[in-house]
């Protein structure tokens, strides 16, 4: 009896054990980090691992927010956008399995929903490049509603380049050459703006909004003005219009100035 009686104690205290880890599993697997906060303007980033209040990343993702605001001629908001940074990938990767089965795998996202603005990332090689790219998505839905899809990304393209570098992405100028010189790619902006879901973009799309992007912001105050038109409209009415026809008006032999802008950049 005695000993029916220590191996029922062992039993409970086994159970015990294993729901303590089971909590402690999900919480550390599947959970979100929030044992630490930093907030920086209008970012409140969450972590499990210290990140120094004046760390240089939260410098230059809080100035990121004046780039933005000054060149796209948009205000800014006070809504926080919140930046969930994981220690590392596998954690990361959990926890995306658990909470959004549905998303590719992929190193960082931004999460927009009806209350609030989420980031998504965890802390490796690339972490800069990934949260200026999804912080930039962030900032710019904080206050322009219903964005086309190949502006939203050849934005956060745009900006996911470190400061003092003129947005001039280099893996994008590469891949945009070598298939020009192949004859496997040609502008195409009607093509993109007719793209609505992020599971229709593929690489090359990525890199041409960028070019767009960076041809046009980068121009004069005409060309910088066909964007900074199309984000009034759609803070003021929520609806945009296509720009085609804007920028085919506006800049005569428009792809060919794309294209000669591109060779531009890749010298």
């Amino acid at each position: 009896m005695f000993r029916g009686l220590q191996n029922l104690i062992a039993i409970c205290l086994l159970a015990v054990v294993a729901s303590t880890l089971g909590c402690a599993l999900n919480s550390k697997g599947t959970g979100l980090p929030e044992s630490q906060k930093v907030v920086r303007g209008q970012l409140v980033v969450h972590s499990d691992f210290h990140i120094p209040t004046q760390h240089r990343l939260l410098d230059e993702l809080e100035a990121r927010r004046r780039d933005i605001s000054s060149l796209l001629k948009i205000p800014h908001s006070d809504e926080p956008i919140n930046v969930f940074l994981f220690e590392d990938k596998d954690q990361f990767q959990t926890f995306m399995i658990h909470s959004h089965p549905e998303f590719p795998n992929r190193r960082a996202f931004f999460v927009k929903t009806d209350t609030s603005l989420q980031v998504y990332a965890f802390w490796g090689a690339r972490v800069g490049e990934d949260l200026r790219h999804e912080v930039t998505h962030a900032y710019v839905h904080s206050v322009v509603p219903n964005l086309p899809l190949w502006l939203d990304e050849g934005i956060a393209e745009y900006f996911e380049v470190a400061r003092g570098k003129g947005g001039v992405n280099g893996p994008h100028i590469y891949q945009l050459s070598h298939e020009l010189s192949l004859g496997n790619w040609k502008p195409d902006l009607a093509r993109l703006e007719s793209l609505t879901s992020a599971s229709q973009l593929k690489q090359m799309d990525y890199a041409e909004s960028w070019l767009w992007v960076h041809f046009l912001l980068t121009g004069d105050q005409q060309s910088r003005g066909v964007i900074q038109a199309l984000l009034r409209q759609l803070r003021d009415t929520g609806v945009g219009e296509s720009i085609l026809p804007v920028v085919e008006s506006t800049i005569p032999e428009v792809e060919t100035q794309l294209i000669m802008h591109l060779k531009m950049l890749a010298k």
